[in-house]
């Protein structure tokens, strides 16, 4: 059975939320990137560093007023989405609780790492601003599905309807090799790895992550033909070559820099030689220039994303190259996004960020 739909006042506020996060985007924060030149002109300066830059705008209302939409819309989103799920979650935590069988494999005996946990343990919320914690509610699969769809500026027609980005992903990270064995890192509620299968639907799609609650909704969702297993990305647990591409979407930027590497080894470990690793994230400050850097770093500072700023400020092509890999590619991932309510160019500059996801690629030799 699928999440309770929303009441009117629910899906009332995600209309808003949406509506307000478009029309800040559009009217705001584009004017506020096309004045840098002007302004930097103006105060007699060239900026080198995203901070410098910023400078230029940390005074002005616009530029506040802006980030104080990004910041409230996504926590109210959030809590929105969350409170619609609950509102008659008995019914689907029930159908969920008697998810288990093949394709679904999880280990209750898994212990997950301090750094994914102590947000919520704390006290706060965790990544994104979600309410509660990604690991402890048992819906939170639905939540994000619900919440994902809202950040996408679609949450009437729900996550996949905008499907253009991941289905180009995984068309271009398989190019010609027709991949066998395929591994998805961190997938949560199986987002990326649904397009995996249906861009390979001949290949053995497996998709990990620490939440024993998205995986089990990731697969309540099906096809029952992809295995989801509870297992952490820095030890699967898998055999030496078990896999021919790994990928990961949105993973890279909401893990520390040490789990990072450990990760980063751990697909190469895993790739047969000749196999690929290939990430669909956010581009790092050193493609942008210093405005749209320090636009882009919003979400470090006041967005709950715990990681991000060490993420985008890393040389993540040479922490690839460390382990091992070759041939490191990366750069704007170029696709088609089938128009949703006149919001196509919206989605591909998503929220304080450029036109365009960035697509990593690496070859085990």
């Amino acid at each position: 059975m699928p999440p309770a739909r929303p009441t009117h006042d629910q899906s009332a506020r995600l209309d808003f939320f949406e509506g307000a996060r478009s029309f800040t985007y559009r009217e705001i924060v584009a004017p506020l990137l096309a004045e840098y030149p002007a302004r930097a002109a103006a105060a007699g300066i060239s900026p080198s560093t995203k901070e410098e830059a910023g400078a230029l705008y940390t005074a002005d209302p616009r530029y506040l007023f802006a980030c104080g939409i990004q910041r409230n819309a996504q926590r109210m989103t959030w809590h929105t989405a969350a409170e619609s799920v609950h509102r008659d979650g008995d019914g689907l935590a029930g159908e969920l609780a008697t998810s288990a069988g093949p394709g679904l494999e999880l280990d209750p005996g898994l212990e997950l790492p301090a750094w994914y946990t102590r947000h919520t343990r704390e006290g706060r919320d965790d990544i994104h601003l979600v309410p509660g914690g990604y690991w402890g509610d048992q819906l939170i699969g639905a939540v994000y599905d619900r919440g994902g769809a809202a950040y996408r500026l679609a949450w009437r027609g729900g996550y996949d309807a905008r499907p253009g980005a991941l289905h180009a992903f995984v068309r271009y990270a398989a190019g010609a090799a027709n991949p066998a064995r395929v591994l998805d890192l961190g997938c949560s509620f199986g987002g990326l790895t649904r397009v995996v299968h249906a861009v390979l639907p001949d290949a053995q799609v497996t998709g990990i992550d620490l939440s024993a609650p998205a995986l089990t909704y990731a697969h309540h969702l099906g096809p029952d033909t992809i295995t989801y297993a509870q297992r952490d990305a820095e030890r699967t647990g898998y055999p030496d070559g078990s896999f021919d591409l790994v990928t990961a979407f949105l993973l890279l930027h909401e893990v520390p820099d040490d789990v990072r590497a450990s990760i980063m080894a751990e697909a190469f470990r895993l790739l047969v030689p000749g196999g690929l690793v290939a990430f669909l994230d956010i581009p790092p400050y050193s493609a942008l220039d210093p405005a749209r850097a320090w636009f882009e770093s919003f979400d470090g500072r006041g967005n709950g994303e715990n990681y991000w700023e060490c993420f985008l400020a890393s040389d993540f092509p040479e922490l690839l190259r460390s382990v091992g890999f070759v041939d490191v590619q990366d750069g704007a991932l170029d696709f088609d996004e089938p128009d949703y309510w006149g919001s196509s160019a919206l989605w591909r500059e998503g929220s304080f960020d450029p036109v365009h996801r960035w697509v990593t690629t690496a070859v085990k030799p």
